[in-house]
């Protein structure tokens, strides 16, 4: 019942059902209570990954190859090197 996901998805689960908008937090709660009382390493190490899964995701980050600035990259990709937006627009200028 307890999900690996939490989201928007098409249907709501069984545990965001019944817990509503604190679905998160008692899920976590749950996992951790667990981990504590469990023994065995298998499901231990099942437990530290839904923990995981749980987690938000950072922000992905990458350095420019040029100036060395940390940005967020754009979905498609039209260079085999990583540019931020200003180094493109002085490099390229109107090519792009």
């Amino acid at each position: 019942m307890l999900p690996s996901k939490f989201g928007k998805g098409k249907v709501d689960s069984a545990f965001l059902k019944l817990f509503g908008d604190k679905s998160l937090e008692q899920a976590k709660a749950l996992l951790k209570e667990a981990w504590e009382r469990e023994d065995d390493s298998e499901i231990k190490a099942e437990i530290e990954r839904r923990l995981k899964l749980l987690e938000p995701k950072g922000v992905n980050r990458i350095k420019c190859c040029r100036c060395g600035k940390l940005f967020q990259p754009r979905q498609k990709r039209k260079f085999k090197k990583s540019f931020c937006e200003e180094c493109i627009k002085k490099r390229f200028g109107s090519q792009v």
